[in-house]
């Protein structure tokens, strides 16, 4: 099983941008709870919510802004904002190359 610190690690480790704090805060929190939603889902959901993730990111309107929550995922309860969505798909990418 994977561990929560072993994907967060594989996560922030591959990062090379350059971030404010804020900016990492967000990021951090929002990575952390995914993780712990996205680790309860079995390979087809994960695959699912990619395959709609990277349709919603392609769309125009798809911006990564921190806290406005405009976007909604089919199977995902609740609307996020773009940061939210983007550390989503980070951590099913994470989690899928892990298992």
């Amino acid at each position: 099983m994977t561990t929560l610190r072993g994907v967060l690690k594989k996560l922030f480790g591959a990062s090379t941008i350059e971030a404010s704090d804020e900016s990492r805060r967000v990021d951090y929190s929002y990575r952390v709870f995914w993780t712990k939603q996205a680790r309860t889902w079995d390979a087809g959901k994960r695959r699912l919510i990619r395959e709609r993730i990277s349709a919603l990111m392609s769309e125009a309107e798809f911006e990564t802004n921190a806290f406005e929550r405009h976007f909604q995922i089919e199977d995902v309860d609740g609307q996020h904002s773009g940061a939210s969505v983007l550390a989503l798909n980070q951590v099913l990418e994470a989690l899928d190359a892990t298992r």
